[in-house]
């Protein structure tokens, strides 16, 4: 394949990458990622990888559907992996070896950032070569994970307070208070179910 350009991630798409399951505390949770094209696509909708990278990827894939397959159950565990550790940081826990293994182990498979170069659609990182392993796939998000886990912001990563959403997020407001994955999605949830519990209570 050729040379891929790989848009600069941003600070949190690792947690967004996390994100594709959701509602994590409910049984069952909420699943995307159901098909080696809902990979692609994320990949694509989020700046992973530019278009023209992803649509190499997709028909090599097509060409061989068994190695899709695969590659979305490693991806798969890629962001369980991401996931476990980022969500120790989120309940105020250094990650240790063990939860950390499974993420630097797809680092180490990840290629490496080279150079910079413009593209029509902002600054890009060069890759030698694009390649249909998941590692060179998810190689901004692997990227991204490794750059918040040693940046500053990490005591910012957050974990939605509604026990059966579990969203992790980076908490970029000013107080550093944010408690919510939305306000118009769990905070109107829990300030509804306080009123309820406040109105029977009071035996209204």
């Amino acid at each position: 394949m050729s040379e891929a350009l790989v848009p600069a991630a941003k600070p949190d798409l690792c947690l967004e990458f996390v994100n594709t399951r959701y509602w994590r505390g409910s049984h069952p949770s909420t699943e995307t990622l159901n098909a080696p094209e809902d990979l692609l696509a994320w990949c694509e909708a989020n700046r992973a990888h530019l278009p023209d990278a992803v649509a190499e990827v997709a028909a090599h894939w097509r060409a061989h559907p068994k190695q899709a397959e695969q590659a979305l159950r490693q991806s798969v565990a890629i962001r369980e992996a991401i996931h476990d550790a980022f969500a120790q940081v989120a309940s105020g826990r250094q990650p240790d070896a063990t939860v950390l293994a499974p993420l630097n182990q797809a680092l180490a498979q990840a290629p490496g950032r080279t150079s910079l170069r413009p593209s029509d659609r902002g600054m890009a990182w060069t890759l030698p070569r694009m390649q249909a392993s998941v590692p060179a796939l998810l190689a901004s998000v692997l990227w991204s994970a490794g750059d918040l886990m040693m940046s500053g912001k990490l005591d910012r990563v957050r974990r939605c307070a509604n026990d059966k959403c579990q969203w992790l997020f980076l908490d970029d407001s000013r107080g550093g208070t944010r408690r919510w994955c939305t306000m118009s999605s769990c905070g109107n949830r829990a300030k509804a179910h306080r009123h309820y519990a406040r109105k029977k209570s009071a035996g209204v």
